[in-house]
């Protein structure tokens, strides 16, 4: 009786059929297939954009997640802080009525000493300080001088001082012209406190009016300096190691190393872009207020790199790295001359897919730099071992696993090196199209051979 059963077919990504078959029968199947191998490969990376972008959404609340940590633990203490001042607020009449005029210092020197410290919530981190600072200085105006307004009233003076958040301030000593003053809260914002001083001598504010002030201000994450002064000196120290200066005048001097800093700042009326007194009879007061927000310069105390915006980044090259295991596999059958199944394409994809969400997990923890090399070797070693497996031959493991591996490492440089990202990934795009070209470029022939 004769065997009428039917081998099954080979499917259009599946294993050949079994029993025997003639030698020149695989390179047909395969040759003939491609079309669909590559729709398919194309079809199957797509479906990877879908977990790509919820691994995005997720960097994006977890660095959500961090900022707000970041707040809850400054909110206590004290938040970013830029002191403005000191300011002599002079009583004024002009023809808009009653207003006041803003007298800068003629000398301000700051001593200043910063005191950091790092706390802790869960395994996310803000630092905060304590600043010591002792203002010193002067206030000068000669009475009917070039630029000096008419009508100014000398009998109700106030000394002015501005921070970005006094919830943390504390005045150890203030006094102008060697009396003691005391600061209330500003009518004028929430911002700013006032002494009021009473009244000053214009000829004694021609000689020059000293004061000192002397306090104590909590905040986190940076500090920053206003250049009111006619000549402005300000020294800074503090026991960090990684400063990070702002603003629009970098320090004339600087010294760091030995988990410190130093750094010396000096600024005159000729490079702070403002003068030293103004009304508002000509808008000159608003216009010197909004300027001395733009003068602001400072230290930022730098964290540890988050690794959100690394993840971030990487994501956008999720695809290409899914697109490279896809090509790889495909040029491994093609050269081979083996067929590799769909659900072994579709799970290296994976591997591959996830990726930046191992990436994510370890960086929280270890920092980028060390959770990229973690995450690059474990799927490195997980998808040639599973190549090995798949394809039987342990050559093209390795050829596999050193090819991820050199992707890897290249798109990290790329990572690294912003300003160049563009061109380095275009030409590994180039790269990789060329070598898929060069694999395929016997395709036709070796069919046309076949058949």
């Amino acid at each position: 009786m004769s065997d009428t059963s039917v081998p099954p077919p080979a499917g259009v990504w599946g294993a050949p059929p079994s029993g025997p078959a003639p030698a020149r029968r695989l390179p047909r199947a395969l040759f003939g297939r491609l079309p669909l191998k590559a729709a398919g490969m194309a079809l199957l990376a797509l479906v990877y954009a879908l977990p790509l972008a919820l691994i995005a959404d997720l960097v994006g609340d977890r660095s959500r997640l961090l900022e707000r940590t970041r707040e809850e633990i400054t909110s206590s203490w004290g938040g970013m802080q830029t002191l403005v001042g000191p300011l002599l607020l002079i009583p004024h009449d002009s023809a808009r009525g009653k207003d006041e005029a803003v007298l800068l210092p003629d000398q301000l020197d700051i001593e200043a000493a910063l005191a950091p410290q790092v706390r802790y919530r869960g395994m996310f981190e803000a630092v905060v300080y304590t600043l010591d600072a002792t203002m010193r200085g002067r206030f000068r105006l000669a009475p009917g001088g070039a630029g000096t307004p008419t009508g100014l009233r000398w009998e109700r003076v106030k000394l002015r001082l501005s921070a970005g958040d006094l919830r943390g301030i504390r005045l150890d000593a203030v006094t102008i012209d060697g009396r003691p003053v005391a600061f209330e809260p500003s009518a004028q914002g929430e911002n700013a406190i006032d002494a009021d001083i009473g009244a000053i001598d214009p000829a004694r504010l021609a000689e020059g009016v000293p004061f000192e002030i002397r306090l104590r201000l909590n905040g986190s994450e940076r500090i920053g300096f206003v250049p009111t002064g006619t000549q402005t000196d300000i020294k800074l120290a503090a026991p960090w190691s990684d400063p990070g200066f702002y603003g629009r005048f970098r320090p004339v001097a600087q010294r760091i190393g030995e988990g410190q800093f130093d750094a010396h700042w000096q600024v005159s009326i000729l490079s702070r872009g403002f003068g030293a007194i103004a009304t508002s009879a000509d808008d000159s007061r608003d216009k010197l207020l909004q300027r001395l927000g733009e003068a602001a310069f400072g230290v930022q105390l730098v964290q540890p790199v988050t690794p959100y915006r690394g993840v971030d980044r990487m994501l956008k090259y999720g695809l290409l790295i899914v697109g490279c295991t896809f090509a790889l596999y495909l040029a491994f059958e093609i050269a081979g001359r083996i067929i590799i199944h769909p659900i072994q394409y579709a799970l290296s994809g994976a591997a591959m897919a996830l990726f930046p969400l191992l990436l994510l997990a370890v960086g929280e923890h270890l920092g980028f730099t060390p959770a990229y090399a973690a995450a690059a070797v474990v799927v490195v070693i997980q998808t040639a071992l599973y190549t090995w497996h798949a394809t039987l031959r342990p050559v093209l493991a390795a050829l596999f696993g050193s090819a991820i591996a050199a992707l890897f490492a290249y798109l990290y440089l790329l990572l690294q090196a912003e300003s160049w990202s563009l061109l380095g990934g275009s030409l590994a795009l180039f790269a990789i199209l060329s070598g898929l070209m060069y694999a395929t470029r016997n395709i036709g022939r070796r069919e046309r051979a076949v058949q």
